[in-house]
């Protein structure tokens, strides 16, 4: 039954503030997209970009402001109180680990956005590939699993490798590549109750759409050619290396036409939302999807695209969930950018370059410590050195490739323990331009 709360808190709907739940580096530039953010935004987010010392000045920007260690350690119910106690009309959260947090707030207040149900796809792998596969969508063979006895069996069937990854996990975190039978016997038994996804593997080149969607449709979808999955970064300490695609590519067209295909498929976001679509493309000439996420993507996925749109895909999220999608203004540049997220190897890192020279470079900052021992990464995050460059050639690839080679020829590791293999090297299919 609906409470006086509740109905004050519908009354309230076009008046009151909007509730924030943030973990990402855009505190300082909130004022940006929500000029009178002082008396509408209630924020509750980690310590992101403001310094500790700053905390009373910061707090005076916005209606409400409360630094957390972490989202996840507040309740459901506290975020809902704290929505009622200053009459939020809507829900407006960044991060993947915050949409099924963000939705489930939303439904206990009755309040307008995405829905449970579309953040359950977006967030739960199995959700999300049965929706794709049952719209006749591509994706890999899978299998919900609780036990190893049950990825056994799924891996008779499909064959090796397997890929194994948590239901709502995101960046690779977590994620294992059973290569042989002595890596299945090898792993450790499955928590009890706890559920994990079973993939066949899929051979071939990895691709992005990011863009922004609305309604079940996409408003703007860029492709982008990746060298190596997030789970490269983790295994083999491979770059997180990315180059958008020039129109004239013969997969540009048709990448965009598979994330129409993704997001119609899917319960969809009702404001304007950014997206991060990522597939593979086999040698037989399928797209087969990864996974899509209703957020922008990691690394210096919304930098790049900043740049060339003249859109932060966070600004235009947060307009969008705030129902101000009207208010995101697209202006492209005409220019391709790329960009590499270098993570630590496992290994004594002896030599970092400081500067780049290669052409068309248009930044570079090493953040490691010569002198150090590294473990490797757990997923993209973190890095000892980042850059951004121009593409002006059709070949993104070719070009991906010699900031690559630039890299392995100028950082120096002792000990270094698990290279890429060569066989990841190349391009699972040749280009067709």
């Amino acid at each position: 039954m609906e409470t006086t709360t509740d109905r004050r808190v519908k009354m309230a709907a076009e008046q009151g503030p909007f509730l924030l739940l943030n973990t990402k580096h855009i505190v300082s530039r909130l004022h940006e997209w929500f000029p009178d953010a002082a008396r509408e935004l209630v924020v509750v987010t980690t310590r992101a970009d403001i310094p500790p010392a700053d905390d009373a000045e910061y707090a005076r920007r916005f209606r409400h402001l409360e630094v957390v260690t972490s989202l996840a350690e507040v309740s459901d119910d506290a975020f809902v109180e704290l929505a009622r106690r200053f009459g939020v009309r809507r829900i407006l959260s960044l991060g993947e680990r915050e949409v099924l947090l963000a939705a489930r707030i939303r439904a206990a207040l009755g309040l307008p956005g995405q829905s449970l149900a579309s953040a359950t796809a977006y967030r739960d792998k199995h959700v999300m590939k049965s929706t794709l596969a049952a719209a006749g969508i591509d994706v890999a063979p899978m299998r919900k699993i609780q036990t190893n006895d049950e990825l056994a069996d799924f891996t008779r069937q499909v064959g090796y490798p397997v890929v194994v990854k948590e239901l709502d996990s995101g960046a690779s975190n977590g994620t294992l590549v059973l290569m042989d039978e002595q890596a299945l016997c090898s792993l450790p038994a499955l928590p009890t109750g706890s559920s994990r996804l079973a993939e066949a593997w899929i051979e071939g080149d990895f691709y992005h759409v990011n863009g922004l969607m609305k309604g079940g449709e996409v408003v703007l979808g860029v492709p982008s050619r990746n060298l190596y999955s997030d789970w490269f970064s983790v295994a083999f300490d491979a770059p997180a290396m990315t180059g958008m695609l020039p129109d004239e590519h013969p997969l540009s067209e048709k990448l965009r036409r598979a994330a129409q295909r993704v997001v119609a498929a899917l319960p969809a976001v009702p404001d304007l939302c950014a997206f991060h679509l990522e597939l593979f493309h086999t040698a037989d000439d399928r797209l087969v999807v990864c996974e899509i996420a209703c957020r922008a993507g990691a690394a210096l996925v919304t930098d790049v695209h900043e740049a060339v749109l003249g859109v932060n895909f966070h600004g235009a999220s947060l307009l969008g969930q705030a129902g101000r999608g009207d208010q995101v203004d697209i202006r492209p540049s005409g220019e391709r950018l790329g960009f590499a997220w270098f993570p630590p190897a496992r290994g004594i890192l002896r030599a970092l370059p400081g500067s780049c020279s290669l052409p068309r470079v248009v930044s570079y900052r090493s953040c490691g410590d010569v002198g150090r021992s590294y473990d490797g990464t757990t997923g993209l995050g973190p890095h000892i050195a980042e850059m951004v460059f121009r593409l002006t050639e059709r070949d993104t690839e070719a070009e991906l490739r010699q900031v690559e080679q630039w890299w392995d020829n100028n950082v120096v590791w002792e000990r270094r323990t698990n290279p890429v293999p060569d066989r990841w090297k190349t391009s699972r299919r040749p280009a067709r331009m």
